[in-house]
């Protein structure tokens, strides 16, 4: 009789685009960290709030396609300037990694110099994918690069869309990285961004999108119907200090910091709605 691994094991995952959503709770307690930010929750999920009250990062559960929708605003209950989505299986190491950088520049008012290439002009994301062997292909509608593997998607859209039908959502956004295992109308995840999107926050987007580092997982948290095209090893153990940091990172916050994601189904019950907090 065989032994399997238990489906709690921890287990490293590459690539990262097929490793499963992972936890999203980390995302949210990141942003929790950051004390000037404030936070609310809503019976369709959490919202934060940069000090300045013109960027809104929220986790939806409940929307339509889940996940994370983060809005820039010219200023406080103005008009958005661009918006970018990541749908609710889209794994938590490529959101973070566009949630991270936008606190970093929001924080510094300007890019960090990773962001920028040689001369000081701005990396941009292609050239990010073509530096790691990512297939470039042009159509009359768009230009789109391929993972080696070709189950990992960025595309640009080449076509002019109205901003405001854009924002809305209803046209098809400048940029989307999106990735699966099936054929053409196979179920993936995808994350979406807008014509005035920065481009530094998509260039490190692009990075974690296109790592070839393994992230780690539980074995019940990859997609069965991903395994044949992932590589895993068991993860190390941690020293104890790190099972404690891990185990911290996996719990949400209790109340007051209740607004961090629940690590659970991305269909779980919303949380009740609290008042504005501001730390």
């Amino acid at each position: 009789m065989s032994t399997q691994q238990p489906d709690d094991q921890p287990v490293l995952v590459s690539p990262a685009y097929l490793a499963g959503r992972g936890n999203p709770a980390a995302i949210g307690n990141a942003l929790y960290a950051h004390r000037d930010w404030g936070w609310t929750s809503t019976e369709a999920g959490q919202i934060f709030v940069s000090p300045h009250h013109d960027v809104h990062v929220a986790y939806l559960p409940n929307s339509r396609d889940g996940g994370w929708r983060i809005t820039r605003y010219h200023e406080p209950l103005g008009m958005p300037v661009w918006s970018a989505s990541f749908s609710r299986n889209t794994p938590t190491e490529i959101t973070s990694a566009f949630t991270d950088a936008l606190v970093e520049c929001l924080e510094s008012d300007h890019p960090h110099p990773s962001h920028f290439g040689p001369d000081n002009e701005i990396a941009l994301p292609a050239d990010v994918l073509a530096e790691r062997g990512w297939r470039t292909e042009h159509s009359d509608v768009d230009l789109s690069q391929h993972s080696p593997d070709g189950r990992a998607y960025f595309s640009q859209r080449d076509y002019d869309v109205d901003d405001y039908t854009e924002l809305k959502g209803d046209g098809r956004a400048m940029w989307t990285m999106y990735a699966r295992v099936d054929g053409v109308d196979g179920e993936r995840w995808h994350a979406d961004f807008t014509s005035c999107t920065p481009l530094y926050l998509l260039t490190e987007t692009a990075r974690a999108f296109s790592s070839t580092e393994p992230v780690e997982r539980p074995r019940s948290g990859i997609p069965e119907r991903k395994l044949p095209y992932v590589t895993t090893t068991p993860a190390p153990e941690p020293d104890p200090d790190r099972r404690q940091s891990a185990a911290l990172a996996r719990t949400p916050h209790t109340h007051p910091a209740a607004a961090a994601p629940p690590p659970g189904p991305a269909t779980s019950d919303p949380v009740p709605p609290v008042p504005f907090r501001r730390r």
